[in-house]
């Protein structure tokens, strides 16, 4: 006589392979973690930006990075050729932290990044921006080298 159905080891088997799935599937789903993702992104291309604008405009072009409240960034063009993000300064953009898209995320270091009219890093050998969630129980961190280039570092 022939049995239908699962066998004890056909069970254990997909329980073992459900198991692992639903353990590997919460971190994907943590919006917070998304967020955290996506301001990096964003962070990384908003530097990219800056390189490029410096290119284009043949002139001093920065990013001025504020941790005061949930945290801010500025592109600005150096109108007044200060080397620094002055209120004379031309903004091009501004991103703050704390409001939509990046509601979830703060900003916990500050500091300035300047590109010079061909493209390349003035005055800072590189830069390491810490973004935070809301709780501080996750971090990630943009490091800026000293040629430019942005990454995100978990």
């Amino acid at each position: 006589m022939r049995a239908y159905g699962f066998g004890l080891l056909e069970l254990l088997v997909v329980l073992a392979v459900l198991g692992v799935a639903l353990a590997l599937l919460p971190p994907r789903l943590n919006p917070d973690g998304q967020a955290l993702a996506q301001a990096g992104r964003a962070l990384v291309s908003e530097v990219n930006r800056a390189r490029l604008e410096a290119l284009k405009q043949n002139r001093f072009v920065g990013l001025h990075f504020d941790p005061q409240g949930a945290g801010r960034y500025l592109l600005f063009v150096d109108e007044d050729d200060s080397r620094s993000f002055t209120p004379g300064d031309r903004v091009l953009g501004e991103k703050r932290f704390g409001e939509e898209p990046f509601g979830r995320v703060r900003l916990t270091t500050g500091g300035s990044l300047l590109f010079d009219p061909r493209g390349i890093p003035f005055g800072v050998p590189g830069l390491d921006l810490v973004l935070e969630n809301r709780t501080g129980s996750q971090s990630l961190r943009v490091r800026i080298g000293p040629q430019g280039r942005a990454e995100v570092v978990r």
